[in-house]
């Protein structure tokens, strides 16, 4: 007896190589990240902050893009403990500002054990904000969301205390304090 398949078309097909780039990251007790691709050192874009633990997407998403292929991740954490993947697709997707969310009524329904639940959430569309001109083409611009203000002190210094559950919504552990008079701006790391 034989079994004949019908030959289907690859959809999201992706290139694998014999051997895959292997992504090794070293994560410090204070939070910093080393990084090496393929035993080379792999290090953050001039200007930019040090790579820290959330800057793992980023760091994939640039070596898939950077290689074209699945990578092998370990990552080394600072208590000794040993974490291992292969990543295929980016973990950072970009949004289309002009893409619309789904809409309940569009929503697909999966079956659960006493009914149906939706299995995309209402949610509101992303906001855009746009900088028209002023930057130099190519460089990585830091969007940063003002959550509160604070009064300098006499000395010209300035502080902020912030909570936890703000500061997790910080994507690099940095902070922007923008003097609103005297236009003085500094970008400080989380402490």
């Amino acid at each position: 007896m034989s079994i004949i398949h019908a030959a289907r078309p690859a959809t999201n097909a992706i290139t694998v190589p014999p051997v895959l780039p292997v992504v090794a990251m070293t994560i410090a007790a204070d939070g910093t990240m080393t990084v090496a691709v393929d035993g080379t050192p792999y290090e953050p874009p001039r200007f930019g902050p040090p790579w820290v633990r959330s800057s793992f997407a980023t760091v994939i998403d640039s070596v898939l893009e950077d290689r074209g292929s699945p990578v092998r991740v370990l990552v080394y954490e600072a208590d000794g403990t040993v974490f291992t993947d292969l990543v295929t697709q980016p973990l950072q997707r970009e949004l289309d500002p002009s893409a619309q969310p789904p809409r309940r009524d569009e929503a697909v329904a999966t079956p659960v054990a006493d009914g149906l639940i939706d299995a995309a959430p209402l949610v509101a569309p992303p906001r855009t904000v746009l900088g028209e001109d002023g930057f130099i083409p190519g460089e990585e611009v830091a969007v940063a969301i003002i959550v509160r203000h604070t009064k300098a002190s006499t000395d010209g210094s300035a502080r902020a205390l912030l909570e936890p559950g703000i500061c997790r919504v910080s994507a690099d552990g940095e902070v922007v304090l923008v003097g609103r008079v005297s236009g003085t701006c500094v970008i400080a790391e989380l402490s």
